[in-house]
Formats: C-alpha cells, sequence, structure tokens
C-alpha cells in the first residue's frame, strides 16, 4: 500500500505540472488522460467443445503530457483483465500479486517514464516497453486481439525498468540503445540480469523498419539470449501492411524459446468508418519440436468517423496449436477526460 501511495502522489506531483504551466499561457506544456475499457465476448471451440469467455476485456488508463517543452512523461496502468473464463479470477489478481517492482511479468504499472528531448538525441528513462516487438508491439495492448497475436505477444514480460538514448540522424529514423532489467530476473536490478538492445525505427518512402537486437541475461551466470525481431511495415494506401520476423518465440514456462517466428498482417481502410485486419502467423518451436499457424480477420468500425475513440470489432481466428477456433464481438473506447 505504502508504493502505491507513492506513485499517486507522484501522478498527482505530474498532474499539478503541466496545469500550473498551463495557467502560465505555456503553450509547450499540456497533459492529457484517459480511460480505456474494452469488452469482448468471444466463445472458442477446441476438441468439439465449447466454452463462453470474455476475450480481451480490460481497464486501462493513459496519462501522459508536457511538462516542459524537452521533458515529457508517460504513464499506462492496467488496471483490470478479464481474459478468461472467469471475469473477476486470476488474469485481475496476477496483475497485483507482484505489484509493479517485479520483471519477471507484466503488472498493473504497464510503463511510466521521463522523456527529455534536446536537438536530435532523445533520453527516457524508467519503465518502458523493450525494443523489441516489431509491427506487433507498435500497437496499444488494449487495441491487439490475442487470439490473433504471436506467442511472444502473449507471453514475454515486455515492460522492464531501465534507461534508453535515441539519436535521430535523418527525418523520420532514429537509433536508439537501451539497458533495462531482464525478464529472466524476478526484481529489476536486485536480479543482477539486464537486457541490452539496440534498435532503429525508420521511414523510408512507404516502408517503415522496426528493427532490433537484444542480448538478454537469463541466469546467474549470465548467459545471454539473443533476440533479433525484424519488424516492417508498408505503407499503400488504403493497404498497410506488416511483416515480422523473429528468431525466438515466447514461452509460458520462460520469456524465450528457440525458434522462429513469422508474423504476416494486412490492414484494409474502408473510409473513415471501416475497416478489414488480416492475420496469418507461422512459428516454428524447435525447443518443444513442433510449429504452429495463426490465422484470422476481423473488421473494426469506428462510429465517429476520424475520431476514433470508439471501436467496435468483430473477429474470427485459429490457433493450430491449441487447435482453437476463436469468435468475438467486442466494443473498445478511448474515454478522453483531459
Amino acid at each position: 500500500m505504502k508504493k502505491f501511495l507513492v506513485v499517486c502522489a507522484a501522478l498527482v506531483t505530474l498532474l499539478q505540472l503541466p496545469l500550473a504551466a498551463q495557467e502560465a499561457d505555456d503553450a509547450g506544456t499540456g497533459v492529457g488522460f484517459s480511460i480505456i475499457p474494452r469488452l469482448d465476448l468471444s466463445p472458442e471451440f477446441s476438441d468439439g467443445k465449447g466454452e463462453f469467455t470474455l476475450g480481451n476485456s480490460s481497464i486501462y488508463t493513459l496519462f501522459e503530457g508536457n511538462i516542459t517543452e524537452s521533458l515529457s512523461f508517460s504513464v499506462s496502468n492496467h488496471w483490470a483483465s478479464f481474459w478468461g473464463t472467469d471475469p473477476f479470477g486470476q488474469e485481475t489478481k496476477d496483475l497485483y500479486n507482484k505489484t509493479f517492482w517485479h520483471s519477471d511479468t507484466n503488472t498493473w504499472l504497464d510503463w511510466a517514464y521521463l522523456c527529455y528531448e534536446t536537438g536530435p538525441w532523445t533520453f527516457t528513462l524508467g519503465k518502458n516497453i523493450m525494443l523489441t516487438g516489431g509491427v506487433e508491439y507498435d500497437a496499444y495492448d488494449w487495441e491487439v486481439h490475442p487470439a490473433l497475436a504471436s506467442s511472444f505477444w502473449n507471453n514475454f514480460a515486455c515492460y522492464q525498468w531501465g534507461g534508453r538514448v535515441g539519436f535521430e540522424f535523418l527525418e523520420g529514423n532514429t537509433l536508439n540503445v537501451e539497458v533495462t532489467s531482464s525478464p529472466y530476473g524476478e526484481r529489476p536490478f536486485s536480479s543482477g540480469l539486464f537486457a541490452f538492445s539496440a534498435g532503429w525505427t525508420g521511414e523510408i518512402g512507404p516502408w517503415e523498419p522496426i528493427w532490433s537486437l537484444s542480448a538478454i541475461q537469463t541466469d546467474e551466470d549470465k548467459k545471454i539470449e539473443p533476440l533479433l525481431y525484424l519488424g516492417n511495415r508498408l505503407n499503400l494506401d488504403p493497404v498497410v501492411v506488416g511483416l515480422d520476423f523473429s528468431n525466438r518465440v515466447g514461452g509460458e514456462a520462460i520469456p524465450l524459446l528457440k525458434g522462429i517466428s513469422v508474423q504476416g498482417s494486412a490492414t484494409w481502410s474502408l473510409g473513415e468508418d471501416f475497416e478489414l485486419y488480416g492475420k496469418l502467423g507461422y512459428e516454428k518451436m524447435s525447443d518443444l519440436d513442433s510449429d504452429k499457424w495463426i490465422g484470422g480477420a476481423a473488421l473494426h468500425w469506428y462510429p465517429f468517423g476520424e475520431d476514433r475513440s470508439l471501436r467496435v470489432h468483430a473477429f474470427g481466428a485459429y490457433n493450430s496449436f491449441a487447435e482453437t477456433t476463436t469468435l468475438c464481438i467486442g466494443v473498445l473506447y478511448d474515454l478522453s477526460l483531459l
């Protein structure tokens, strides 16, 4: 409880700073706060049997803004997760069992960081998403359909404490290096395990690379698990194509398994109100001597048009490893309060 109160006090302080700056008519500051609930109704069918789940039903908040023209902050909280058959069961409890000071699992605090920009340089300190994940990780968690996501997205503890330095060497192209806690350690830094990553995000015509390479320490002998992620996005208006390649897949018992993962996706915008999304992924799990396919399609409807704060969605997905078919209808609302 003491840690929770400290976090709340820090958030109140951050909130007061931009508001005071706004009162001083400082155009370089501002703050935003959103509550993002999602409700899914999602039956699953496997081995001739079906069960009703709440899919990716969840409650998030996003609090971010500029303290000065150069200093900004962002805090994302995951307050409830109803994924599964028990809406008030282990999924939500797991977010709080280990509070926020853990590196071996994702918790109720997804990220909380400060970012300072000066010229082409950017310095980030706090808890943040690691430099990995390609196109899949470029979307907010509440936007993703987990049944259509890779095992890496579903299992890897990607939110870690640490620091990052970025340098924009061409317009729209940035190189980043970072040091974070390792998802193989129980507690950040005190476990003595770290992850070292470098990444490139860019814009070269219609091609947007999201490439990264990580060296992740796994045990007390500081063994290294190499993680390569080559994410690629191609903007061919009105169609956007994504392709991710990785030399590892996610595991439920341990963060990474040897193998390969190839994830392809396409989003087709049908005017302002609708978009079609398709996904096909293949994973070869060498450690388990098995492979799997994931595929499906989704329809997104935005009733407010260009204002995409409200999304109504429906999708179908198939996972060959679990031999499971998932159907879903749901709604996502980004309620901006500030």
